[in-house]
């Protein structure tokens, strides 16, 4: 529970700028398309080279989780500073805006690494056993997703007050407030685990190295890159969505809404699948309950948003499972690795998060530069929103797919 708690203090930072930024900086600061997505890319291409020196850098601090926990207690200060940075560049002059934002936006990455990692790794560092895994990463998941409908609650406010200088004092005002939960859950996790060693022991054979890294390892970080590239393309478009489509606020709030509340409310239905079929079984699962629910948002989005809301919450039930099963299985790929490699396995794993998420920015851009918003009656928009995350969801059908064969071959006790 502390660890859930933690988590939705890292999340509440994580999906304002999943949610927020993209509209952000467009609508509020004023940047085009184009400079929204530069914005975007460099900040994560620059967190991902981050992941990877945290991980190389601080073994040793990633290898306990009294260690670990410290570190993202540190990390949970940096993080509420750098995001309030951000959201002060609406009132920097209009001339300075794209620079500050290039910036801002780099220093919260660089901050959000340092608590991301450590937390991270304790996932590994801090579990017994797959039930324990499977509960931790389900509650990691259930606080993931009521994060998001925390962020997702401020969305219909943030649309009203486009064009108001208010705007920017809500955003603010929002970031103290998050800074507060993440400081404090942060402060209780170190309590709990200040003095705690690793309770994963390595193996008798060595790690294995470079290419002997086990091929689930590779389907996992495949399944990371294709969800952080396409996936989120729904949530930083739902702002749009609500505003040239919906021309509603109001129901605007309650389709994103409705997904935040599809990826929590799915978790004990995902562990209670995972302790009975294989990982590659329930991701497939999962998956296909992505692709049927946007392709009836799709048909649907633009003259029926009851109906829309429904398949959003369908698509938010079947990204939570590809969630929980993505980071069950990646913290029991790399259990078996030792302690020793925690580090680097997870530093590896969020930098393809963030180098996919800065692919995924580029793409989003050059979609908006085509997208009339104003125009086609908003089908353009809904199309550009189902395509992308369409092809996250394909992709981890097939990666469901390697995963599940992988097992069969392997042999493995752990469910993969």
């Amino acid at each position: 529970m502390v660890y859930g708690l933690a988590h939705l203090g890292k999340s509440l930072f994580w999906y304002s700028s999943e949610i927020l930024f993209a509209y952000f900086l467009t609508e509020y600061v004023g940047l085009s398309a184009s400079r929204m997505g530069m914005v975007l890319a460099a900040g994560f291409l620059v967190s991902a080279l981050i992941d990877i020196a945290m991980g190389v850098g601080l073994r040793r601090w990633l290898a306990a989780p009294g260690s670990a926990s410290r570190m993202q207690l540190l990390g949970a200060v940096l993080c509420s500073v750098a995001l309030a940075l951000v959201f002060l560049g609406a009132m920097i002059p209009a001339e300075a805006r794209f620079l500050y934002a290039l910036g801002a936006g780099v220093t919260f990455r660089f901050a959000f690494a340092a608590y991301d990692i450590p937390q991270n790794a304790l996932m590994a560092l801090a579990t017994r056993d797959a039930d324990s895994r499977f509960r931790v990463a389900s509650t990691r998941i259930w606080f993931s997703g009521a994060a998001t409908l925390i962020v997702a609650a401020a969305v219909g406010p943030v649309i009203g007050m486009r064009g108001n200088a208010g705007g920017s004092w809500l955003l603010l005002g929002l970031t103290g407030l998050f800074a507060l939960v993440a400081i404090s859950s942060a402060w209780l996790l170190f309590r709990l685990l200040g003095d705690a060693e690793a309770v994963v022991t390595p193996k008798q054979h060595p790690s294995p190295r470079g290419s002997s890294l086990p091929a689930d390892f590779w389907w996992l970080l495949f399944v990371m890159f294709v969800t952080s590239m396409f996936t989120p393309a729904f949530s930083k478009l739902e702002p749009y969505y609500a505003t040239y489509v919906l021309r509603s606020a109001w129901w605007g709030g309650i389709v994103i809404l409705l997904m935040a509340t599809g990826i929590f409310a799915g978790q004990p239905l995902w562990v209670h699948l995972c302790r009975r079929m294989s990982f590659g079984a329930v991701m497939l699962i999962a998956a296909v309950t992505q692709i049927v629910a946007l392709l009836v948002f799709w048909l649907t989005g633009a003259s029926a948003p009851a109906i829309a809301a429904a398949a959003a919450f369908a698509f938010g039930l079947g990204n939570g499972g590809v969630g929980m099963v993505q980071w069950a299985a990646f913290s029991a790929s790399v259990t078996r690795l030792g302690p020793d490699r925690a580090g680097l396995s997870y530093g590896l794993f969020a930098a393809t998060g963030k180098a996919a998420l800065a692919a995924g920015g580029l793409l989003l851009a050059a979609a908006l530069v085509r997208v009339d918003l104003r125009g086609t009656d908003g089908l353009d928009l809904i199309t550009v929103m189902m395509a992308i995350s369409l092809a996250g969801a394909i992709s981890c059908v097939i990666a469901a797919i390697g995963l599940h064969a992988w097992a069969g071959r392997a042999g493995t006790r752990v469910p993969l």
